[in-house]
């Protein structure tokens, strides 16, 4: 197998979020054409969109140095190329953490290289992505592959500075080289921190993009990488080496930096062991080659303490060289097409779940609450119809009756109307002590008061006792968030329940607020904050550069879990009431016409069929829209990615079938 199989799944996914954008569009001009966009419907719709348009799939490459794993890279994604594309021969190792993508508004490709010196600023990778002048710019000349070749060196270069420098950068700490008694007068350090190529492969094009992280160095100087990164990508390989198994400095990489956040990823976690052509030998025969490979593949498991089954044996260098030379059982020997046959059926499954989700989970309860808010105004026309055409041929004592009876439903209904603005109240004051609790100024203050007191307090005790206290106060604020959030969806329940069983209401009330997936996101933080606190290697490492990483890596996105709970918070309290008050109005318009028509009608018979008329036609129109929204959340809830291959053929139906 090469990569047609992974396009395949990438083009067919690519369909899918196309199919997902048309009906949000749509979605969005219905509630348009409708009266019914609010202005955070419109926002919710645009950020879907704008999710889905900028999403890509990532996969990242995570070892030590020297395991292969630019070579593996190479030999998935650039084998066509008939060479190695990206620098992985001996001695050639990436330095820098380096993204591989397709950049499709640049109008060419290109190498972006960030000095090594940017680590000394406090601004985090996110940051410095946007700011492009600080980044060196080298354009790629797609005729010729001596020039990728030798722009692409670039990633492995290296250059030697004090060690007074290397301190002051972060990769050079004394106390962990205590068996040296003259510490060296030179440190050899990357040239660049990180990597930005844009190139027009067709995976990448289809919106694929390649994460190669470089060993352990890189991994512990750049938190963004471990903390960020990592766990945002779909799919993460963890290579080893065959010829040496798990090392100390592997399983250091696997426990600090890949199996924490992993704990919580259903799938796409796979550890590779390259290399096992390096356990091939002639003398011995196949069944005992293989045997030995699964022992390493046995061994390999229980020391990380997975599956056996997520342990793929490959040769890297063996697949690339018979992918070139079209030597398919050199390839098969190699197994790379098993890894390769698992990513594609792995990785898209992966991010589709989690869109589903989330984008495709909120506009189908978006939809949804549509559809109940149609549903009660068809439900009220329904009702008018059948009161009009019980009319029919019945004496005016039957008109006044009805009449009677309409205006005592406006009376007790307006009485509810009161108690219901009352209830708005009530709703406003908890809604300010949420917002006092996710107070965004409130907690930079605290942010910058830790951040001036661990600057201040050079004792490793001292930093860690800020660490603690400063996550300790974010969770009791979020303990109020929770209390504070369960008091206003109660609330809102009972208003539903009182318009429901006083006045047959049918509005669903909008899906409530969850606090929980941040409460989670807020205690996984604070664990993540705890092993690092407690870490040998953050007691061993520059009091400068420990303050840094805490509050790039962990503060920065304790930050952004206050500042998303607030804004989903505020879009909650929003549009909590608005399927409610909409029926409200409805109602109200209802109750008002009623009355008309029965005065009217009491006025004179001849108007009955008219306004008889007039509500059939209303009846079908608002029917048609019922229908057209159950088509949308039916293509939202039901739509798969399909290849070629596996998509199901269209069956027509015509008059005589049907």
């Amino acid at each position: 197998m090469d990569d047609s199989d992974l396009r395949k799944q990438v083009q067919a996914y690519g369909e899918w979020k196309f199919e997902l954008i048309r009906t949000l569009n749509e979605y969005q001009d219905w509630l348009i054409s409708n009266d019914m966009a609010s202005k955070s419907s419109k926002r919710k719709i645009r950020e879907s969109v704008a999710a889905l348009n900028s999403d890509r799939l990532t996969i990242a490459f995570v070892a030590e140095f020297s395991r292969g794993k630019t070579e593996l890279i190479n030999a998935i994604f650039f084998a066509k190329y008939g060479r190695r594309l990206l620098p992985s021969t001996a001695g050639r190792t990436t330095m820098c953490p380096t993204e591989i993508f397709y950049d499709s508004g640049a109008g060419r490709s290109y190498v972006r290289l960030l000095p090594i010196e940017s680590r000394l600023q406090d601004t985090g990778l996110h940051e410095l992505k946007q700011e492009t002048g600080q980044w060196v710019h080298y354009p790629l000349d797609l005729e010729s592959a001596e020039q990728i070749e030798d722009t692409l060196r670039e990633v492995v270069k290296t250059r030697k500075v004090s060690l007074r420098e290397a301190v002051r950068l972060g990769l050079y700490n004394p106390e962990l080289h205590p068996h040296l008694d003259n510490p060296p007068a030179f440190v050899e350090v990357p040239r660049w921190r990180h990597a930005l190529i844009s190139f027009p492969h067709p995976l990448l094009q289809d919106g694929l993009a390649i994460l190669d992280t470089p060993g352990l160095n890189a991994l512990g100087s750049e938190p963004e990488l471990t903390l960020n990164m990592l766990p945002a990508s779909q799919a993460v390989l963890f290579i080893l080496a065959a010829d040496t198994g798990v090392t100390h400095t592997d399983l250091e990489i696997w426990q600090h930096h890949i199996k924490g956040f992993q704990s919580n990823r259903k799938r796409g976690l796979v550890v590779v062991l390259n290399k096992i052509d390096t356990m091939w030998d002639d003398l011995s025969t196949a069944d005992h080659i293989n045997r030995a490979i699964n022992g390493q593949c046995r061994s390999t498991a229980r020391i990380l303490g997975v599956k056996e089954q997520s342990i793929f044996p490959i040769s890297a260098q063996k697949g690339l060289l018979a992918k070139v030379r079209k030597d398919d059982n050199l390839l098969s020997k190699s197994n790379l097409p098993h890894l390769e046959g698992y990513l594609a059926d792995n990785i898209l499954n992966a991010r589709q779940e989690i869109i589903q989700n989330t984008i495709t989970s909120d506009i189908s309860d978006m939809i949804e609450t549509s559809q109940g808010m149609i549903s009660s105004k068809l439900t009220g026309i329904t009702t008018q119809l059948d009161e009009l055409c019980q009319i029919s041929g019945k004496s005016q004592d039957v008109v006044d009756d009805m009449m009677q009876k309409a205006r005592e439903e406006q009376a007790r209904y307006m009485k509810n109307v009161n108690s219901f603005q009352i209830s708005r109240k009530v709703l406003k004051n908890h809604a300010m002590t949420l917002r006092e609790a996710l107070d965004m100024e409130k907690l930079e203050q605290k942010i910058s008061k830790t951040r001036d007191s661990m600057s201040g307090n050079w004792t490793t005790l001292g930093l860690k006792i800020n660490m603690q206290h400063l996550f300790d106060d974010m969770r009791s604020e979020m303990q109020i968030v929770t209390k504070e959030s369960e008091h206003i969806r109660k609330l809102i329940r009972n208003i539903y329940q009182r318009f429901h069983q006083e006045h047959g209401f049918t509005a669903a009330q909008p899906k409530t607020f969850s606090i929980m997936r941040h409460h989670i996101d807020l205690d996984l933080l604070t664990q993540e904050a705890e092993i690092f606190r407690k870490s040998p290697v953050t007691a061993m490492t520059e009091k400068h550069f420990v303050v840094k990483r805490f509050f790039i890596a962990m503060v920065s996105r304790a930050r952004d879990v206050f500042f998303q709970t607030r804004q989903e918070i505020n879009t909650w309290i929003k549009i909590c009431l608005e399927p409610l008050v909409f029926e409200i109005h409805n109602h109200h318009e209802n109750i008002e016409q009623h009355l008309k028509d029965l005065k009217k009608i009491s006025q004179s018979r001849d108007t009955l069929q008219t306004r008889i008329t007039e509500l059939e036609q209303q009846h079908i129109a608002i029917a048609q829209d019922l229908t057209s929204l159950r088509n949308m959340h039916s293509r939202l809830t039901n739509l798969q990615p399909w290849t070629e291959d596996e998509r199901p053929k269209p069956h027509l139906v015509t008059r005589n079938s049907a």
